[in-house]
């Protein structure tokens, strides 16, 4: 199920109980370092809205080039919109389009949004950033890597650094994904792992069961203000997210987590390969799930039996071995699945599978009773 205690109990037997300091990724906040722009410069009346402050990126971007920084990507989550512009926005946007390794976020149009992109010549260089909401679930669990509007973030970032064309591949209008030709996960549970925290606020390093801490630091305040920094030392093989860090949250199974931090974790998975579905794993589900139903089946004909067919205190029992086996089963195949592969395999689905499965079985056993009333070969049901 989607739910928070399934993650939690699916990960805590597998997590080991070090502590480490995320160094392959600076994270870099822009929620300080705000502007206002227009909503409409044609109507003085419409108001005014906070965006990034623009200049300031500019100036940061304008060092990496200046410093020679040999950063490995950058990552702006960070929305351009068409009529909100800015003095700056020009030199801007020519800046990312002649920088090597870099997106930015981008947004699908829809009905609902009328969004468009503010310089046409940045769509090279851009990844969606919409986050699907699950009707029954309450909170972020899962990342869609290739959306409707395009590759995602994330996506974006792993094909770039890999120097190859959109990998994910959905098969005409079917949820059937390949990647690497292989079968894969379009919108996978992710393992969500550590936390995120002010480089100059940060809680006391403490020994927990796999944690992860990463640090962010302030665009204007730790980075353009102060003299002297070398960058090309600090920056060196890592990767810049540049995101509102403090802002832009998402309610998690463990709590909020910035969108650019779930966009990141994202990209490990796929770099890691955990989106991928091989032939192992996929010959496991099928002989577990060939062993479910019959278990199913099995236990439904001993329920019929001679042994079980007068008792009824035998077919209940029966009856709840197979509703909580068949159940259980899924449950067990989740952790092998974890443990194998390191797949979040979700069981919403498959349990909604076998409850069906159980109701047409105690249907077929009270038509069957109807239809022999004397019992002799029919089991009611559970």
């Amino acid at each position: 199920m989607e739910k928070s205690l399934l993650y939690y109990l699916l990960e805590w037997p597998f997590n080991s109980d070090s502590t480490t300091d995320n160094e392959e990724a600076c994270f870099i906040n822009i929620s300080h370092d705000r502007q206002l722009v227009s909503i409409d410069p044609r109507d003085s009346t419409a108001g005014n809205i906070d965006i990034t402050d623009r200049a300031k990126l500019l100036a940061f971007l304008q060092m990496l080039e200046r410093d020679n920084v040999p950063y490995k990507y950058i990552l702006l989550d960070i929305r351009f919109e068409k009529g909100l512009t800015t003095p700056v926005d020009t030199p801007l946007f020519r800046q990312i389009c002649r920088m090597r390794d870099i997106a930015i976020a981008h947004h699908a149009n829809d009905a609902w949004d009328n969004y468009e992109l503010a310089f046409d010549s940045l769509q090279g260089k851009t990844g969606m950033s919409d986050y699907a909401q699950l009707g029954f679930a309450r909170n972020f669990s899962r990342y869609t890597f290739l959306q409707d509007g395009g590759p995602s973030l994330a996506l974006k970032m792993y094909d770039d650094t890999r120097h190859q064309a959109t990998s994910i591949k959905r098969f005409r209008r079917w949820p059937l994904y390949t990647s690497c030709g292989l079968l894969c996960t379009n919108s996978p549970m992710l393992a969500i792992r550590g936390n995120i925290y002010n480089k100059m606020d940060a809680p006391v390093m403490e020994e927990g069961p796999g944690f992860i801490y990463n640090f962010y630091e302030d665009l204007g305040a730790d980075i353009l203000s102060l003299e002297g920094r070398n960058l090309a030392e600090d920056f060196k093989n890592k990767y810049l997210i540049v995101a509102n860090l403090e802002s832009d949250m998402h309610d998690t199974y463990t709590g909020p987590m910035p969108g650019a931090y779930l966009t990141w974790l994202a990209f490990l998975h796929l770099r890691d390969g955990h989106h991928l579905l091989h032939w192992p794993f996929i010959i496991l589900m099928f002989v577990f799930y060939a062993a479910i139903f019959y278990f199913l089946f099995f236990i439904n004909r001993m329920a019929r039996g001679k042994w079980a067919s007068h008792s009824r205190i035998r077919q209940f029992l029966l009856g709840l071995i197979r509703w909580i086996g068949s159940c259980g089963l899924l449950y067990l195949v989740t952790f092998i699945a974890y443990l194998a592969f390191a797949v979040r395999y979700n069981v919403t689905i498959p349990i909604l599978g076998v409850i069906i499965a159980n109701f047409i079985i105690n249907i077929a056993n009270n038509n069957e009773k109807n239809n022999n009333p004397s019992g002799l070969d029919a089991a009611p049901s559970a």
